[in-house]
């Protein structure tokens, strides 16, 4: 029996036209598993006559859906149970497929998708990939319609603000490595060194402006942060704690929430950098989690803002918009 499945790419594959591919197979968990070339997908807009695409000179067409042929002597069909092959064995398929294409095309825009929520469709076929005929109480394929919207708010607020930088305004370099780790994800492990590098960032310009209104002597402040030797320099957790409460009287140390996700963002990003998965302890780091991580950085940047002399602070937009869409889709 054969399950085949076809998933709608986030991405544009160019093949060329009437080129044969040979199908590849693998296994797992007892199904076998059979890779075709992409295809068009039913809702794939056709080319214009002004439109042409060529690779080598042949003729190539836009792909936009991957086929994969899950074959087992039978399925679980039965209608209100879940879906066979199970859910785990279907995402290890196609990210099997999707993270090899990214390193061998280097291809930086192919990112592994989440199943199942994509849009897919899954159809039961006989071993001949004949249809099966209509029973009760059996279904003949399942599948799913992910829709993903992203939309900024502009409001007469948010115009006027834009306008209120003065022409030479720089944003924070901080802020910006936050707002690409939020982009970066579901790439969990290139997230969260983001996020980590923008403490690092923040930290390390907010002491040294912090630094001249304490009296410190430049002498003594270069010593301190520059000794030729970074195992003798001041280590992350110091500049948030010993330095920070030298130079505002409070230390990270003082919230015990901040602090612990601190600790396990510097520890998820080591763990990547050095073991290339974001673990904290020998606990992979899940989508959640590094949310939640990245969430936390914007959160100790934010205290300790609070923490600094007006004539420190940097300019902080924040609105409370409530936006709703509706959408007919049928």
């Amino acid at each position: 029996m054969i399950a085949r499945l076809s998933v709608l790419l986030p991405f544009h594959l160019t093949v060329p036209d009437g080129q044969q591919f040979p199908v590849y197979q693998a296994e797992d968990s007892g199904y076998g598993i059979h890779f075709y070339p992409p295809g068009r997908s039913e809702n794939a807009p056709p080319l214009t006559e002004e439109e042409k695409i060529t690779i080598d000179g042949v003729t190539a067409f836009q792909a936009d859906a991957l086929r994969i042929d899950f074959r087992k002597e039978s399925f679980d069909r039965r209608a209100g149970t879940h879906i066979d092959p199970p859910e785990d064995v279907i995402d290890r398929a196609i990210n099997f497929f999707l993270t090899r294409l990214r390193h061998v095309a280097r291809a930086g825009q192919v990112r592994p998708v989440r199943f199942p929520l994509v849009t897919w469709r899954m159809r039961y076929l006989n071993d001949d990939e004949s249809e099966f005929k209509e029973e009760a109480g059996l279904v003949r394929g399942r599948g799913t319609k992910s829709f993903s919207f992203s939309f900024i708010a502009l409001t007469n607020k948010i115009w006027t603000d834009v306008f209120s930088l003065p022409p030479d305004y720089e944003p924070p370099p901080w802020e910006s490595l936050l707002l690409d780790a939020t982009v970066e994800m579901p790439s969990i492990g290139p997230a969260l060194v983001l996020a980590a590098t923008a403490l690092e960032v923040f930290i390390s310009r907010v002491l040294d402006r912090l630094a001249p209104t304490k009296v410190v002597p430049p002498e003594l402040w270069h010593w301190i942060n520059e000794r030729g030797n970074r195992l003798k320099e001041p280590a992350l957790e110091e500049q948030y704690d010993v330095l920070m409460k030298f130079l505002t009287g409070h230390s990270l140390k003082d919230e015990p929430l901040l602090w612990e996700a601190f600790k396990n963002l510097k520890d998820a990003r080591n763990a990547f950098v050095h073991e290339g998965i974001a673990k904290i302890g020998q606990t992979p780091v899940s989508t959640e989690t590094a949310n939640k991580l990245i969430a936390s950085a914007s959160n100790i940047i934010a205290k300790i803002r609070e923490w600094l002399p007006n004539e420190l602070h940097w300019p902080e937009f924040k609105y409370d918009l409530t936006v709703e869409i509706q959408k007919r889709l049928f």
